[in-house]
């Protein structure tokens, strides 16, 4: 069974080493930076918004640098991803900011897609209100409704975008219960943890760790 993502000699910055690595069917993956800024550059490699400064990325079986924008963009409907404070629209309330991909990229009823959004927020714990601006959530909030919109689209892949950030003891206990349980919800579903903070491999000793953080042995 051929590799979901294979990166080969990529980089975070021009001057920085090189890091390979392979992700397969079904595995569970911590990629570990230095530093919060390289969280969002290794998530925008990842799907290909970005360009490696070195080396290359095959994102199910193609270079994301040389297929066309067409290509990446049915790719990323194949990928969910929860942004670091949720990603959501500023102009637009919770229940918008949530069902939004459903409508353009799901067939589905509004009925349908109303029976799993509300289904999703409580499975993950959203006790704010639906119509309400993301200014006026709590990082908290925000993030549980990116992580809601991310599941919602049943991707292939899950990228978690600084997992930890925001959030108490407790909701990060809550939030590695629901990513462990949803990662488990399809056959082959690859999940992602970005993250600069080592924290994250307490609570989830189990997966692969692909460390950004190593300087290169001469």
């Amino acid at each position: 069974m051929s590799d979901i993502i294979l990166a080969e000699n990529i980089s975070l910055a021009e001057t920085s080493k090189t890091t390979s690595f392979t992700m397969q069917h079904g595995g569970m993956y911590i990629l570990l930076t230095s530093k919060d800024e390289d969280v969002a550059s290794l998530t925008r490699l990842l799907i290909g918004m970005d360009k490696p400064h070195s080396g290359k990325i095959v994102l199910f079986g193609s270079d994301t640098a040389t297929i066309s924008e067409t290509e990446l963009h049915l790719m990323r409907r194949r990928i969910g991803v929860a942004f670091k404070s949720g990603g959501l629209v500023s102009n637009l309330k919770v229940w918008e900011n949530l069902t939004l991909p459903l409508y353009y990229h799901q067939r589905l009823s509004h009925n349908e897609i109303e029976s799993q959004g509300i289904a999703m927020l409580g499975r993950l714990g959203y006790t704010g209100k639906y119509m309400d601006l993301p200014g006026l959530l709590t990082i908290c909030q925000m993030k549980i409704i990116g992580i809601a919109r991310a599941m919602l689209i049943a991707p292939q892949v899950i990228i978690y975008e600084s997992p930890l950030y925001g959030l108490n003891h407790e909701e990060k206990i809550n939030f590695f219960k629901n990513a462990g349980e949803f990662h488990l919800e399809k056959p082959g579903r690859v999940s992602i943890f970005v993250s600069a903070s080592q924290e994250v491999i307490r609570f989830m000793p189990e997966a692969v760790i692909v460390d950004f953080t190593k300087e290169p042995t001469i």
